[in-house]
């Protein structure tokens, strides 16, 4: 089945809702967001820079493989992947999104929930192939992801049916601190004085 992105115009009001709420947890300068180029954007209130794909790759601003962005890696410090999960997709979007993004910085993954009618009626039985909740948080914890799931929204994403989208707020480990070693020199001690001061009690 190939790769079409869709509108998914049924799920954004409460993708909207969902992003919103897990927004301010990230402290950063600006977001790049990867998303497919028919779906609209949730406000997250951050400065934006956007990739736009559609079932050829990446399609705005440049044109490229979804899997292979002309980006530097660790120079992004927040990211916002939405609806990277497809049907017959044949790259992983999360290999990608983490190589891209710094130590420490944050990710905000956006799925369809497979359980619910209006990932059905945007995409037919293509639905079945989108990751659950549970599977969703695998994809994130197998990379070593810090998860940051807010307790409602997992149990929310547990429920089937609940709700129409999949919102996860995940963080890179922040690279370790490198310690050198301290090396100490030998100590040296000055001569004494030639003229000492002797001391008598009165």
């Amino acid at each position: 089945m190939p790769l079409k992105p869709s509108p998914f115009v049924a799920l954004q009001s409460a993708e909207n809702r969902l992003v919103g709420a897990l927004a301010p947890e990230m402290q950063a300068d600006w977001l790049l967001e990867i998303a497919p180029v028919t779906s609209p954007s949730p406000s997250v209130g951050l400065r934006r820079a956007r990739v736009l794909f559609n079932v050829a790759g990446c399609c705005w601003p440049f044109r490229g493989a979804l899997d292979a962005l002309p980006l530097d890696s660790e120079s992004v410090p927040a990211l916002l992947l939405r609806h990277a999960w497809q049907p017959g997709a044949s790259a992983d979007p999360l290999e990608e999104a983490l190589r891209v993004l710094r130590p420490g910085g944050w990710l905000i993954s956006v799925s369809a929930n497979p359980w619910h009618p209006a990932a059905w009626r945007e995409l037919g039985r293509g639905a079945l192939w989108l990751p659950s909740w549970p599977h969703f948080q695998l994809l994130h914890a197998r990379r070593q992801l810090e998860l940051a799931v807010p307790g409602r929204a997992f149990w929310r994403g547990l429920v089937p049916g609940l709700s129409p989208a999949l919102v996860l707020l995940a963080r890179k480990p922040k690279r370790p601190a490198r310690v050198l070693p301290m090396k100490f020199s030998r100590p040296r001690f000055a001569g004494a004085p030639t003229a000492v001061a002797q001391c008598r009690a009165a």
